[in-house]
């Protein structure tokens, strides 16, 4: 039943009762059809006997009938017109009525009326149900192969959490299969084909673990098990899935090597009763971490008491609570528009309220996310919190720029472009206002597909930052090349151009040749006003650092600074 303080609780309360209601079975369906027409013939006779109505409103009967078709069907609203025809017939009124009755009169064409329009609503109920019905299992198969998508994995883990049959020690294993050349595969075969081929494997997967197992696909290249009847002998699960690995897919004839590795994590039922949600990201992380040490096959079960396992998993727990339960936040550091005087931009960054360790910025737990393989789950929150904030500034009437660092480990995740691309699609937030920053580093090694997603974010609106400038080796020149519209100067080409002239006059060629090709230019770490005099002096267009102003909670932006 819904909380009396949810703002939406009458509503919920009407679509649960609705759905309760056509759930019904036939029998007290048909009941409750007679009894509304009585009712509704009842209403109507009383109204005739003591004087009648205006012709104007005696069609109001069509709205009860309209509603018991579409709530009960279309045989049922039928069997209800045909009750109001009946029980509205002259063979229910006394002689007296028959003659000055209106509603009486014609009667064989108003009974045919009230069936069709209640057996007409009933059909349009039922069309309406069945589209709904097909769109729901539509959001739960992954578009392409039509395999379960990770919606329908996670309600069958939450479903096995709360089985009352067998005991909450039961075992249940959720295998993930990561295939590494499926993006190759898909480049030399096609798309079509390559969704055949995932088909197949996940066809092949169940033959192998039985039929008990829920096989699933969460993204293009990652197949997901889920089975509730875990073998005891994991030997024997390690030669099976090794051997399963190693064997090639057949597809029209055609052997295709799938370059796969497996992780399977083994929990107790009980523990998906508690957090299936959180099982289930414990099972990716593993698998992740497989896949980063060139395992094929990896088995963990929470059970054991291999320390390294136990820490990272131990991490993995503590760092997902961190952002669920609000302890890790959002910051905003304004950036200074030289030319306007206000701040344009805000960047994000985040800090973490460790209860051992205290406050704890970015740079300082970033290895601890990078060790524990969570930097793509933790980028995809930063951009979804973002986004979540964005929105309430957009009802606020609020206009900001905001600039997001999606290459915490110097890698473009096509994953987190993707996430990115949803939160821009879903909000409608103006994507001219979004600064996607990406390290130098991983610029000079983008991937085809990185690059192709970074190309269609920029033909929407987005503007590409290329951060850290100065770190590596490239020069200013190899930018051009980049999918980019900024450069941002890192701190120690900064810091070395006030305390060397000749870099300074590096510094001041680099800020112009860069305008000279339309790429803004943006240094960071001022923190003493001769940077700060300096880079005005050499044009560099957005400063940011703590003589201008420290990362902010979102609270205390200086909204009227901003411009």
């Amino acid at each position: 039943m819904p909380k009396l303080d949810d703002q939406y609780s009458f509503a919920t309360w009407c679509k649960e009762s609705l759905i309760n209601f056509t759930e019904m079975n036939a029998e007290k369906q048909v009941f409750i059809g007679f009894v509304l027409a009585i009712l509704i013939a009842a209403f109507i006779r009383i109204i005739e006997m003591t004087g009648g109505i205006p012709s104007l409103y005696e069609h109001l009967l069509y709205f009860p009938l309209v509603f018991t078709g579409l709530l009960l069907g279309p045989r049922i609203g039928a069997l209800a017109g045909i009750m109001c025809g009946v029980l509205l017939s002259p063979f229910s009124f006394s002689d007296s009525l028959i003659s000055s009755n209106e509603i009486a009169g014609g009667w064989i064409l108003r009974l045919v009326a009230y069936t069709s329009v209640a057996t007409i609503a009933g059909v349009i109920s039922r069309v309406v149900k069945d589209l709904n019905k097909a769109e729901q299992n539509a959001k739960r198969k992954y578009q392409g192969t039509g395999l379960p998508n990770i919606d329908a994995l996670l309600e069958q883990l939450k479903a096995i959490g709360h089985n009352q049959n067998g005991s909450p020690n039961d075992l249940v294993d959720i295998f993930n299969f990561r295939l590494q050349n499926m993006e190759k595969i898909q480049q030399q075969v096609g798309t079509e084909k390559a969704n055949e081929l995932v088909k197949q494997m996940a066809v092949q997967l169940k033959k192998l673990l039985g039929d008990q197992i829920h096989v699933g696909q969460t993204s293009k290249n990652e197949l997901v098990g889920v089975s509730a009847e875990a073998e005891e002998n994991t030997k024997e699960l390690q030669q099976k899935i090794e051997s399963f690995l190693e064997q090639p897919i057949v597809i029209d004839g055609v052997s295709y090597q799938m370059d796969s590795a497996a992780g399977v994590l083994r929990v107790k039922k009980d523990q998906l009763k508690d957090d299936h949600q959180k099982v289930f990201d414990e099972a990716q992380a593993h698998a992740f971490n497989a896949l980063q040490k060139k395992q094929q096959f990896s088995f963990l079960e929470q059970s054991d008491n291999a320390i390294e396992q136990i820490e990272e998993v131990s991490f993995s727990r503590q760092f997902n609570e961190a952002m669920k339960n609000n302890d890790i936040q959002l910051y905003y550091q304004p950036r200074l528009n030289t030319n306007t005087g206000y701040f344009s931009v805000l960047e994000i960054s985040a800090k973490w309220v460790h209860p051992k360790r205290g406050n704890m910025e970015l740079v300082e737990f970033k290895p601890m996310i990078e060790e524990a393989s969570l930097t793509q789950q933790f980028t995809s929150w930063m951009i979804q919190r973002t986004f979540k904030d964005l929105k309430v500034w957009q009802k606020q009437k609020v206009t900001v720029r905001v600039s997001i660092n999606i290459t915490i480990n110097d890698i473009v995740d096509p994953i987190v472009l993707n996430v990115l691309a949803h939160e821009l699609q879903e909000t409608k937030f103006p994507a001219r206002h979004i600064n996607i920053e990406v390290s130098e580093r991983a610029l000079m090694s983008l991937p085809d597909k990185s690059k192709r997603y970074l190309e269609r974010l920029r033909s929407v609106g987005c503007n590409v930052i290329a951060s850290h400038f100065g770190e590596g080796r490239s020069t200013i020149q190899s930018l051009f090349v980049l999918p980019v519209d900024a450069v941002k100067l890192s701190e120690e080409l900064v810091q070395k151009a006030t305390s060397h002239s000749d870099k300074k006059r590096e510094l001041a060629s680099m800020v112009k040749m860069a305008r000279a090709r339309g790429l803004t230019t943006i240094a960071t770490g001022i923190n003493d006003r001769a940077k700060l005099l300096l880079l005005k002096q050499i044009g560099c267009e957005e400063l940011q650092g703590s003589i201008l102003s420290k990362s902010l909670k979102k609270s205390d932006i200086p909204w009227a600074r901003i411009r």
